[in-house]
C-alpha cells in the first residue's frame, strides 16, 4: 500500500529521539513547521500512487564502487552548528554506491523549517570528480556528533544512512547491530515491506551556552 513506502523523520535534539512516520516530501523552504505537518504529509501521501525514489546521479557518481565511494568525505568543519557551542553537530553523507536514493533534510529553528541545501564544497572527493557547483543532489543520510566521551571531541553517536537502517551508540560503547526504522508484515508469507527514509526535519538544540561537558 502507498502509505507503507516512505519513512519521514522528525529528529528532536538534544534528546536525539526520532519519530518516524510515512509520507512523501512536499515542504517548501523557510516555512512554518510543527509535527502535525509531518502527520498530514503522511496522510496525503497515503492517498497517492506510489512513486519510486529519486536515484538519478551524475554519470561519474552513478556506479561508484565501495573504495571510490569511501573517498567522498564530508568536511567536519562544515558540520551544521559547528563552532556554535551546542551539544550536537550534524554531518552529511553523500549519495552514491548503495546509497543512491535522495534524502532531503530540513533544519527546524524558531518554528521555521529550512531545507539544507546540498553543496559539493562541503565534501572532499579525492579521485572522484565533484558535481557541478549548481547541482542539487540532496543527501544519502546524516550523522549526529556529540561530546559523549570527551568534552573537547564530538563523537559520532547516531547514523541514518540508506534504506531504512539507523544505528546509535551510548557513552563508552561501540556500535553493535543496526535497526530498521519500520518493518511491516515481518516474517509474513505474503512478504515483508521495509520503507526507506526520504525526508528528515532536524530541530536545532535549544541548549545554548553549552560548555562541552557531559555526564
Amino acid at each position: 500500500m502507498n502509505r507503507r513506502r516512505f519513512l519521514q523523520g522528525a529528529v528532536s535534539l538534544p534528546f536525539a529521539t526520532t519519530a518516524a512516520v510515512l509520507t512523501a516530501s512536499g515542504q517548501a523552504e523557510a516555512t512554518p513547521f510543527d509535527r502535525s505537518l509531518v502527520r498530514q504529509l503522511a496522510r496525503d501521501a497515503a492517498g497517492k500512487p506510489y512513486q519510486a525514489p529519486d536515484t538519478k546521479l551524475p554519470d561519474n557518481l552513478n556506479n561508484l564502487d565501495y573504495d571510490h565511494y569511501r573517498q567522498i568525505r564530508f568536511q567536519p568543519e562544515r558540520a551544521l552548528w559547528h563552532s556554535e557551542k551546542l551539544p550536537f553537530e550534524i554531518q552529511f553523507f553523500h549519495r552514491g554506491f548503495f546509497y543512491t536514493p535522495r534524502i532531503d533534510i530540513y533544519e527546524v529553528a524558531n518554528g521555521q523549517a529550512t531545507k539544507i541545501a546540498y553543496r559539493s564544497t562541503d565534501f572532499s572527493f579525492d579521485s572522484n570528480a565533484p558535481p557541478a557547483p549548481d547541482t542539487d543532489l540532496g543527501y544519502g543520510g546524516f550523522r549526529i556528533h556529540a561530546p559523549i566521551n570527551k568534552p573537547d571531541y564530538y563523537d559520532e553517536v547516531c547514523v541514518f544512512l540508506g534504506a531504512s537502517y539507523f544505528r546509535a551508540v551510548a557513552k563508552g560503547e561501540i556500535y553493535g547491530l543496526s535497526a530498521r526504522g519500520l518493518s511491516i508484515n515481518t516474517a509474513d508469507q505474503k512478504g515483508e515491506e521495509f520503507p526507506f527514509f526520504k525526508t528528515f526535519w532536524i530541530e536545532k538544540p535549544r541548549w545554548y551556552g553549552w560548555a562541552g561537558s557531559v555526564s
